[in-house]
């Protein structure tokens, strides 16, 4: 049978960050090894500035641009150039004071050991947003191909130095290891960056130039940046949130009654171990979102209504089955996931409690997409940022509670992606429209809840086995693969 075209770019892209994904747990995992929890701990807060500082620099500006140029390739050309020189001037003013204050933002993050890394992130926030734009530009136009290629040439070469130059810097302390490591960021972006120059100079050197409306380009620029700040509102929340996380849950815990030592571990297994897996398989709904967003947004402005409502109910129906199978596969197989992952057993339990994460979360994911192209900007921010703060307030309060640290924290999230969801599932209102089969979405948990009895029954049976770890797992390992590709099979027939 002859995939549609959505399903073919969808699962291209899946592909992409999946190797993308699996490139980047390879350098966690080697990162979690030379370094520790504690390490990983310091690493995500340092991240967690630079992601928020990112967004600020970025703001929504490669999402509006893919829309814009999915309407109009030759403005979009235009655009990506006049936004290219604004984003140059602000990344290097960025980077150039990350750089000279580092002591400073290093204090204000509450670890003055960060200093280097801040210092070794900055030029980074030059040359990441002027890829991000890049990028935004080739999505428009659907160069998938392109695309692909830089992430991946982005990714690899990000880790192979975070690994070389972290081993380099080892002997000198921690926190001078996770400094050049970090240095890998602008290596891997500053090559991918080159990669799509060149891609795109030669393409366009064997195109014939498109021309376009100059009285109208300066309404479609208004209306790219009216666009721009409002998913920017949206997508600020989360690296805010992750930033504020970073400052927050470390002290908390030691009000809790850890050391300061306990609490950065705790941090690390939590953000740096369990989160980095709960979130892997929502790789198929970011690349679903990648992948929709420019059909469906063609088709709400060209009033197909009937296309548009499909192509959402399946994306949806996606999101569905693939978060209720990894999630079960994440609750099963937690305690091994993090022992032959990360060598330790901590991070079972908060694995188990964010199971539900890819559900939910890709739930989200697809959600925003589909609101944003019907031009809907204003309710996933309200939805995200009620739900953000709703998620602070217990995460303040639970986390003091003694013994009470993974589980408060893995609450908080789960409420945090579930208010989120679904209030923006509720506006869709693709349900009332007929598109959403709630008896097909009813029997897949019946089917879900089948396996995990039968799969949990096997390995108890197998728990106490001498034999060595892998082949104790086998058997119920080989059911739930069996009994998981079969339903998928058979909803993908009817999806399609």
């Amino acid at each position: 049978m002859k995939l549609p075209l959505l399903m073919k770019q969808t699962a291209m892209r899946a592909a992409t960050i999946f190797f993308v994904k699996f490139i980047g747990l390879i350098g966690r995992v080697a990162l979690t090894r030379l370094v520790g929890a504690e390490g990983v701990g310091l690493y995500q807060i340092a991240y967690s500035f630079y992601g928020l500082t990112l967004i600020l620099i970025t703001g929504g500006l490669p999402t509006a641009l893919a829309l814009s140029t999915a309407k109009n390739a030759a403005q979009g050309w235009l655009f990506f150039r006049i936004i290219s020189f604004i984003i140059l001037l602000i990344g290097a003013a960025v980077s150039l004071f990350a750089f000279h204050f580092s002591p400073l933002i290093a204090h204000i993050l509450g670890n003055p050991q960060l200093d280097f890394a801040i210092r070794c992130l900055s030029p980074a926030l030059l040359i990441v947003p002027l890829l991000s734009l890049l990028r935004g530009y080739l999505q428009g136009l659907e160069w998938y191909n392109a695309i692909a290629i830089s992430e991946l040439t982005e990714q690899f070469v990000r880790v192979a130095a975070l690994v070389l130059l972290v081993i380099f810097f080892l002997p000198s302390g921690v926190a001078r290891a996770l400094g050049g490591g970090v240095l890998g960021t602008s290596a891997g972006a500053l090559l991918a960056f080159l990669v799509l120059i060149v891609l795109l100079l030669f393409s366009r050197s064997q195109q014939q130039q498109k021309a376009y409306e100059p009285s109208a380009t300066g309404q479609a620029f208004s209306l790219l940046l009216k666009t721009s700040f409002a998913i920017a509102v949206t997508r600020l929340l989360i690296p805010a949130s992750d930033f504020i996380e970073a400052l927050l849950v470390p002290k908390r815990l030691q009000a809790a009654g850890y050391s300061a030592l306990e609490a950065m571990q705790m941090y690390g297994v939590l953000t740096g171990m369990a989160m980095i897996l709960v979130y892997m398989p929502t790789i198929l709904t970011a690349a679903v979102s990648h992948t929709l967003t420019m059909k469906i947004a063609v088709d709400w402005q060209e009033g197909r209504t009937d296309n548009f409502y499909r192509r959402t109910s399946a994306a949806l129906e996606i999101g569905w089955l693939w978060g209720l199978i990894s999630g079960l596969f994440l609750y099963l197989y937690a305690g091994e996931l993090s022992w032959f992952i990360f060598g330790t057993h901590e991070a079972k339990l908060p694995i188990q409690y964010l199971s539900p994460v890819p559900l939910i979360t890709g739930l989200r994911e697809i959600s925003i997409s589909v609101l944003w192209a019907q031009n809907h900007k204003k309710l996933p921010f309200v939805s995200l940022a009620s739900a953000i703060l709703i998620s602070f307030v217990l995460l303040y309060f639970l986390l003091a509670i003694p013994g009470f640290g993974y589980t408060g924290a893995a609450i908080s999230l789960l409420l945090l992606e579930l208010i989120a969801a679904v209030w923006n599932l509720r506006a869709l209102k693709i349900i009332q429209a007929g598109y959403f089969r709630i008896r097909t979405l009813l029997l897949d948990i019946v089917i879900i809840v089948l396996i995990f009895v039968v799969v949990s029954v096997i390995n108890a049976l197998f728990e106490n086995v001498t034999q060595p770890g892998l082949i104790v797992l086998l058997p119920g390992l080989l059911i739930f693969l069996g009994c998981t590709i079969i339903h998928i099979k058979i909803r993908s027939a009817a999806l399609l």
